[in-house]
């Protein structure tokens, strides 16, 4: 049978149109099923850590599939953020036990979870640790001259 815009003949069935819709393939019971499966299959077994692996690899779908359920049907949405969640407390528990390697585990957290290393450099209010402040010309040279002398200047 040929196939496309123009080609489906009469004969061999009906062409999609406004009024003439396939039924639905990708139900939210399907989906909430499909998501279920994942949370499960990443619980089964320690080393079932991405779940990406699993609905990609495993089960053969496309990312944009994945992207359509999590824009259709919150309830799926809710169940990937679950997976990540468990993917991220995966690594983040066997890459503290040195089970992963620690670099490619600090990579894949800063990348896929949002990490990053952050130094402190305010106070709980908000203000700067140690207030900025200007010297003088004739502070700086000050300065200067006792490091110079080998002191370590006040500040």
């Amino acid at each position: 049978m040929p196939g496309g815009k123009g080609n489906i003949r009469p004969a061999d069935g009906k062409q999609f149109s406004k009024d003439y819709q396939p039924p639905e393939k990708w139900t939210e019971e399907k989906a909430l099923n499909l998501g279920n499966e994942l949370i499960a299959w990443m619980k089964a077994d320690p080393v079932n850590i991405f779940w990406e692996e699993y609905l990609i690899i495993e089960r053969d779908l496309y990312s944009e599939i994945i992207t359509y359920l999590s824009n259709k049907f919150t309830s799926f949405l809710k169940l990937i953020e679950k997976a990540k969640k468990i993917q991220e407390i995966k690594l983040k528990k066997y890459g503290t036990a040195d089970k992963l390697n620690a670099s490619i585990t600090k990579f894949v957290l800063i990348n896929e979870h949002d990490w990053r290393e952050k130094s402190e450099h305010t106070g709980a209010d908000g203000k700067d640790l140690i207030p900025p402040r200007t010297l003088s010309r004739e502070e700086a040279a000050e300065m200067l001259r006792e490091l110079d002398n080998g002191k370590f200047p006040k500040i």
